[in-house]
Formats: structure tokens, C-alpha cells, sequence
């Protein structure tokens, strides 16, 4: 056993209340973990705070468990509490004990609510509190209490029915505080009526007990009295006595009446002492009584017996009745295991306060080192998703500041771990010699908050071995840029395919497919055209745009789209005509091929019969994106630091693309640049579909050759907004590529409606808390998956009643579906350095708390 305790704070948990039998099946399990010398403490307590409810057990794995089983049977929930609140504010502390002699009060269990005892205990005085010990009873040789107290209670009753003779049955001490003595006697007697089926006669017991001073006291004077009167008669018993008889029998009456006294002052220290232990929180296991033999009960036909000849009789020949002896110590009661979870249960309506969702167990198959780990369950466990399905992917959901984040980076850190596996010499455990994915695989992360997210990326990488981490600020005018002109078998292809990445974000209901011609038309001469004809008609044109745009394809195709006026974008069409006129004429250096192309692409705007204002009508629609990605000068340029998404993949780079605020923790030039958000999401959701695309392109068969890419997304929302296509691919066709799909969003509604199905669709979804009840209902609806009774229901109320890094959590297995659980993240990022040793400990599966 062990000496350490854990105290747990139980809370009122989302969802209905639990039937009679449910609790009382709970209860026995609960009950079956107990042992004579392991015991349970339920204790409530009347706080200014209203009432509050705790479970006490020695910290050992099964009352772990036992725990979880004692919080499900009152529909609460678990959480690891320092210390219990000051027992030491009730000035008097009284225990119920049995009564001999009292009349039988029967009472039935039938129909009778196992928690009106919580509602009870919510009347209580600030301050006082209810506490009911528990622990196996006795089965030895010399001490069998289950055998004693069946032979006495089934000499009291008739039928043989009771509550204590039910499988698991507790022996339980029931104490109580309050402000003065009546108060606690009423306590206990409320205490007792609200146990339905205890029938026993009680009293309440308070120590040191005065009468067991008094009767010692009276010993001793007795005593004392004694020795004087021998004194005092010394001269008449001198005839019958010798002197030194009578003075030896005087000294000893004396010495004699200092035992008693002896025995109270001990008995006094023992009394205060014993009460000092519950004040403090340390909760006695309950009592033995120890005797040779009791004698049991005898019923009268009062008792409801059936008549016999023996009733008939004389009143001398008929056997003579009573109560028996009381087979425990009378402060020790044998209980059926449901009877005191009434002080266990967190009361309802206003002395509840706030509630959360209760604990659920994790599937053992999850407490393996299968995978990654998701967080912990109620008794510290580390529970973990299954490495080998994260290919069907992973959907998470939670309102801002939940924990999404936190939770998206400790996958991304297990993943960068996992990539670099340590040699046998450095490894504290055989599990971090081993990869369960493979060190070759590519990370996209997609972050749109700031820079201080981005950066814990990176210290993740720093914390974790030598491969880097590398981000790309969008909002950086001097960062590195990822080129979203290539892919493509030539200039018209690049063109057609940037135009798809444009549809991807902004939808085809807002670019159609005259818009889609215009654009491929203006990316087509954008992309052949050199960037320095751009320059050249900004210098030879006299209402030139000031100040003059970054020369790059960008602000080609927004200039042809009338960016800078109508004027401007002709004078630069004709600009790109001589430029090839000269080229041909060898006049100037170029490619004559790629020139073609771009003069050729000019022909819907720019042709010869086209009317300014046919022209206008064309652009109006396509130039409003075009715009949008203009605010972005910098990301469009060829110079300076570029790389392509082809190079990330085939390198198996670790890339972070932060479309919020930049933070030079990362790199960046400077603090707290920003994008506009139209801006950031536009490029972020293109970078999506890019990827996709490239992916097809580069990653075909990676997943048999044991590669991947995992792809991160925080706010799905911002880039997956008008069009599923890249999600459902990544769920339908992209496991053969290696991919990875792991994505959060605040609500299922903020996604279109195929990308939300899609969402549901993958095979491990995670809930933090929600807010909105529909929404809520969408998740539980999905937790639940056709269940209509029992603990597998997830109420909506579960999911709004999360606290802050609690999530709800369905996966699979082996293509296998577990039921649903809950899980607390764990604070990785507080100590990185630790972050191998915990996830993959040195021996067993270790407790963190």
C-alpha cells in the first residue's frame, strides 16, 4: 500500500444523471479495488464558495482507476487537487456510532434517489463538512467481519434483503463537522436518513467521550477514597493488622488511584489526537472490533417472523430473545457499496457553481507508445494516437484560446522527434532509437496568428536535434519567399495554373469562366514578358504610376488589368510589342520564344478591335483579386531568397508559413509587420493548393517507400474557405502520397459545407470547448455515432463544458474505431528539453500530474 494519497477535486459534469443501476454497478467496481488496509475517504465540504467535493485514495494504480469509476457513477469530473480546503474552521467534530438497544427503523432503497444526500449536504453552515471512510472488510481466520456481520444482520431481518449483503459491501466510518454540537448531531442524523436502506440506530460520538473520563475519574476518587478511609481507621485495624500492613495497603490504594488517572490523561491525549487527524485531513481507516466470540441476535415473532409451535409454548420454555452483539466496533458500519456516494456527488442548481465534463477512460490499446501523444487522461496517463493511422488524418476544433494551438504544436513535435531518433548510446529508452514514421518527411505548417507562434516552432527544432525549421513571414518585404509562378510544362501552362490556384481560394462563383480567361491571358504575358518592360513604360509614359510598383509578373498582369489606368496598361501592351519587334529584329537580347507567348496572351485586352470599354467590362471582375495580391508587392519578386515548393518536398524541409504578424524571433527583419487579412489568407490558401499540386507532381508512391508529408493547418477556415478541393484530396487520394492532413478551425460552420463533412469524415477528431450550443450538437451528434444509452452518449453540454486544455477525442486504431475519451493536453512547451524522456520513458508508462 502506498503511504502517499491523492486528493481529487470531483465537479459537477455535463450530461444527464446516471440510473440507479448504472451508479450502483460503478460503485462495486469501485468498491472491488478497496482492501482492509487500503481505504477511500468521499468528503464534502461547505466552502464560501459553496459545496465542494473530494476523493481521497492512496496513490496506487488500481484506486487510480477506482477513481475514474467513482467520478463516471456521479456523472462528475476528475481533477488533482495540492490540498484540501482548512477542516480546522468547524469548532466541534462529532462520529456516528451504533446505538445498542434501539429499535429497529427499516427503510428501503427502492425507488429512492442515491444523491438526495448531496442535495441535503448543500444546506450545510460554511464550513462544515461530511466525511465517509471506506475500506474493505476483514476475512481472516481469526477476524472474518463479512461472516460476523452476515449471521447478526440476517438475525434482524426478515427475507434476508439488504444492502449490506450485496457484492462489494464497505465497512465505513461516517464523520462530521459543524459550529456547535447540535449542529453536528443533526448533520450525522441527516446523514444517516439520507443513506436509504441504513436501518440501524445511531448516536453521535465526540472524543476524548466525556463519560469514559468520567467513569476513570470515578475509579480513581473511588481509590483515593479508599486509601483515606484506611488512613483515617489505621488506629482501630491495628488490632486485626500489623502498622506496616496497613500503611503498605494505604500507599498502594493510593498508587493505585494514579492508574485511572494515568489511563484518562492518556486517553485524553489519545482523543484529541485522533480528532487532530481528521482536521487535518488524514482520514483513519475505520475501526476493528475484536472479540472471541459475538453473540448473534434472536428474533421474537414481533420482528414479523412465521409463527411456530415454539410461540404456543410457555412463556419459561420459549427461547429468550435480543438484539446480539453489535459484530463491528460500533463506530464502523457495513454499508452496500452505493449507500455514501451521496457525499460524493457534486450538488445541482446554485450551490454546483460551474460544471465540467467528466472524465472518460481512455482505451487501454491507447496507453501504448503507438504514436504520438494527445494529452493525458484523469489519473496522469499519457494517452496516444496511433502513428500508423495518422494518415487518415486528424480534425480539431475549439474556440480561440482552448488549446488548438498548443496541441497542433506538441503533433508537429512529436513528428520533428520522431524524424530524428537518437543513437543507442544517448537513448534512455529503446523507443528513442526507433522512428515509427521515418526520417524522410516533409512538414508544412500553416500559422496564421504571429510570429511568437511561429517561433515556437522553431524552439521545438532547437530542443529537439539538428534539422531546422525554417518560416517564411509573408508580411516580410526582406524574408524568404516561396515561388508561385512554377510548376508547368512552359509558360502557358504556368499561367493556366496559377489562374487554378486564384479559383482555389476565391471560388468559382466569384472567378468564372470569363474572368479565368482574362486572368490566364494577363499571367500568360506576365510570366513571358520580362520584368523590365515593366520599368521601361513606367520611364516612357508620362502619367506613369508614382511611386513606381516592384517590377514582377504581379504587377504586369495588374497593370494590364487597368491597375494603373487605362492609358498605362495600353501603353504597356504596345511596350511588350516592340520589345519583341526589337528582339526579332535583334535590336535587343531576349527570348523570342517566351515573347510570343506574351504578345499572344494580349490579344483578348489588348488586340486590335478591342474597344476600351469591352475591355473595361472584362477586367472589372478578375483586377478586384488582383488587387487583393498587389498588397503584397514583395512576395511576387524573382530576387533574393526563393525557393519552390518542389525544393521543400524533395529536400524534406520543416517550413512554418506565417501569415500573421512577423516577430524577429523568426527572422523576420522586424517586429509585428502584418498583412492585411484578405491578403494573408489569399496566399495562404494558394500555398495550400500549391502544395497539393506539387505534391502530386513529386510524392507519387511515398508512402510505400516510407516517406511522407504532413501538412498543418491552424485556422482551416482562412484558407480552405470557398473551395474543398485540397481537403477532400487529402483525405481521399492523399494517403498514397505520403500526406498527412492535420487541421484545426474554431467551429465545423466556418467551413463550406464539403469541406466540414470532410472534416468529420477523418478519423481522429478532437473537440476542445465551444460556446455555441448548435455547434456542440454537430460535435456530440459525431462523438456519439449512433449510441442511445449508457456513458458512450456525448451530450452537447460536454462539449461546452470543456475547461481550458481539456478536449474530447475520437480515433481509431488500426482502421478501428475506440471509443470516445477525454484527454488533458500536457504542457510540453514549459520543458521542452524533457519533452523525449516523457513522451518515451525510461521504463514504465509513467504518472505526470
Amino acid at each position: 500500500m502506498s503511504s502517499r494519497v491523492v486528493i481529487r477535486r470531483v465537479t459537477r459534469a455535463s450530461g444527464g444523471q446516471n440510473s440507479p443501476e448504472l451508479v450502483a454497478t460503478r460503485m462495486r467496481a469501485f468498491a472491488s479495488s478497496l482492501t482492509p488496509r487500503t481505504a477511500a475517504t468521499f468528503l464534502a465540504i461547505m466552502t464560501s464558495d459553496g459545496l465542494e467535493n473530494y476523493l481521497i485514495t492512496p496513490d496506487t494504480e488500481s484506486m487510480n482507476k477506482a477513481a475514474l469509476s467513482a467520478a463516471h457513477a456521479v456523472t462528475g469530473r476528475l481533477a488533482y487537487a495540492d490540498e484540501l480546503p482548512d477542516l480546522r474552521a468547524a469548532d466541534r467534530v462529532g462520529h456516528l456510532f451504533f446505538r445498542p438497544g434501539g429499535t429497529r427503523a427499516s427503510t428501503t432503497q427502492s425507488g429512492r434517489d442515491p444523491f438526495s444526500m448531496a442535495a441535503s449536504l448543500a444546506d450545510m453552515p460554511a464550513g462544515s463538512w461530511v466525511a465517509i471512510t471506506m475500506r474493505a472488510p476483514h476475512r481472516g481466520l481469526l477476524l472474518h467481519e463479512d461472516r460476523l456481520w452476515d449471521r447478526w444482520i440476517k438475525g434482524r431481518i426478515v427475507g434476508g434483503t439488504h444492502h449490506s449483503l450485496e457484492p462489494n459491501g464497505v465497512i465505513a466510518h461516517v464523520v462530521a463537522a459543524s459550529t456547535t454540537r447540535s449542529d453536528v448531531d443533526s448533520l450525522l442524523r441527516q446523514v444517516a436518513g439520507d443513506m436509504h436502506g441504513f436501518d440501524l440506530e445511531t448516536r453521535t460520538v465526540h472524543f476524548p467521550r466525556p463519560w469514559v473520563l468520567a467513569q476513570l475519574a470515578a475509579v480513581a476518587f473511588a481509590f483515593i477514597l479508599a486509601g483515606v478511609g484506611v488512613h483515617v481507621a489505621a488506629p482501630s485495624l491495628a488490632a486485626f493488622a500489623p502498622v506496616a500492613i496497613v500503611s503498605m495497603a494505604t500507599v498502594g490504594l493510593f498508587v493505585v488511584a494514579g492508574l485511572p488517572l494515568l489511563a484518562m490523561l492518556g486517553y485524553a491525549a489519545w482523543g484529541r489526537r485522533y480528532e487532530r487527524r481528521f482536521r487535518t485531513g488524514r482520514f483513519p481507516l475505520p475501526r476493528r472490533r475484536w472479540a472471541w466470540r459475538t453473540r448473534p441476535p434472536t428474533q421474537g415473532n414481533d420482528q414479523g417472523r412465521a409463527e411456530s409451535a415454539q410461540d404456543f409454548q410457555s412463556s419459561s420454555a420459549k427461547r429468550a430473545t435480543g438484539p446480539g452483539d453489535y459484530p463491528l466496533n460500533r463506530g464502523s458500519f457495513k454499508l452496500g457499496a452505493i449507500l455514501p456516494v451521496g457525499a460524493l456527488a457534486p450538488a445541482s442548481g446554485s450551490a454546483s457553481g460551474t460544471s465540467e465534463t467528466g472524465d472518460r477512460a481512455a482505451p487501454a490499446s491507447l496507453l501504448r507508445r503507438i504514436g504520438p501523444v494527445i494529452g493525458l487522461d484523469a489519473i496522469g496517463r499519457m494517452v496516444r494516437l496511433s502513428a500508423a493511422d495518422l494518415w487518415a488524418g486528424v480534425a480539431v476544433f475549439g474556440k480561440p484560446r482552448s488549446g488548438k494551438s498548443y496541441l497542433l504544436r506538441s503533433l508537429f513535435a512529436f513528428l520533428l522527434m520522431d524524424q530524428q531518433p537518437l543513437p543507442r548510446h544517448e537513448a534512455a529508452s529503446p523507443e528513442q532509437t526507433r522512428s515509427l514514421l521515418g526520417d524522410q518527411g516533409a512538414i508544412v505548417a500553416f500559422e496564421s496568428k504571429s510570429g511568437q507562434d511561429a517561433a515556437e516552432y522553431q524552439a521545438w527544432a532547437s530542443s529537439l536535434g539538428p534539422r531546422k525549421v525554417h518560416v517564411f513571414d509573408l508580411a516580410d518585404p526582406d524574408g524568404a519567399r516561396i515561388d508561385m509562378f512554377t510548376g508547368g510544362t512552359g509558360i502557358l501552362d504556368s499561367a493556366a495554373k496559377f489562374v487554378e490556384k486564384m479559383i482555389y481560394h476565391w471560388g468559382s462563383d466569384s472567378i468564372g469562366a470569363a474572368s479565368a480567361k482574362t486572368l490566364r491571358g494577363v499571367f500568360t504575358t506576365a510570366l513571358g514578358a520580362p520584368t523590365h518592360v515593366l520599368e521601361v513604360a513606367i520611364e516612357t509614359h508620362p502619367e506613369a504610376p508614382t511611386p513606381a510598383p516592384v517590377a514582377t509578373p504581379m504587377s504586369i498582369a495588374h497593370a494590364l488589368l487597368g491597375g494603373y489606368g487605362d492609358e498605362f496598361g495600353v501603353h504597356l501592351a504596345e511596350t511588350i510589342r516592340r520589345r519583341l519587334s526589337d528582339v526579332k529584329a535583334g535590336r535587343a537580347d531576349g527570348e523570342k520564344d517566351a515573347l510570343e507567348i506574351a504578345v499572344g496572351g494580349l490579344s483578348e485586352l489588348y488586340g486590335t478591335t478591342v474597344k476600351p470599354a469591352s475591355r473595361a467590362a472584362l477586367q472589372k471582375a478578375p483586377s478586384s483579386k488582383v488587387e487583393v495580391l498587389m498588397l503584397a508587392p514583395h512576395w511576387w519578386r524573382t530576387d533574393g531568397r526563393v525557393t519552390t515548393i518542389d525544393e521543400i518536398l524533395h529536400r524534406h524541409l520543416r517550413v512554418v508559413i506565417n501569415s500573421g504578424a512577423t516577430s524577429i524571433r523568426t527572422g523576420a527583419s522586424r517586429d509585428n509587420l502584418r498583412l492585411p487579412a484578405a491578403v494573408g489568407d489569399a496566399l495562404s490558401g494558394m500555398l495550400l493548393y500549391s502544395l497539393k499540386e506539387t505534391i502530386q507532381d513529386v510524392c507519387a508512391g511515398w508512402e510505400d517507400q516510407g516517406r511522407y508529408v504532413a501538412i498543418i493547418c491552424d485556422e482551416l477556415a482562412r484558407v480552405a474557405a470557398n473551395s474543398p478541393d485540397v481537403i477532400e484530396w487529402t483525405r481521399m487520394q492523399g494517403r498514397a502520397f505520403g500526406v498527412i492532413p492535420i487541421f484545426a478551425t474554431q467551429e465545423p460552420d466556418q467551413l463550406v459545407d464539403a469541406v466540414k463533412r470532410t472534416m468529420f469524415s477523418l478519423s481522429t477528431v478532437i473537440s476542445f470547448a465551444q460556446e455555441n450550443s448548435d455547434v456542440a450538437t454537430q460535435i456530440a451528434k459525431d462523438f456519439t455515432g449512433g449510441a442511445s444509452e449508457g456513458f458512450e452518449v456525448v451530450h452537447p453540454k460536454e462539449v461546452m463544458d470543456l475547461a481550458r486544455y481539456m478536449t474530447l477525442v475520437r480515433t481509431v486504431l488500426e482502421q478501428q474505431r475506440q471509443n470516445v475519451f477525454t484527454a488533458r493536453v500536457h504542457p510540453f512547451e514549459d520543458d521542452r528539453d524533457a519533452f523525449r524522456d516523457v513522451v518515451y520513458p525510461t521504463d514504465t508508462e509513467t504518472v505526470v500530474r
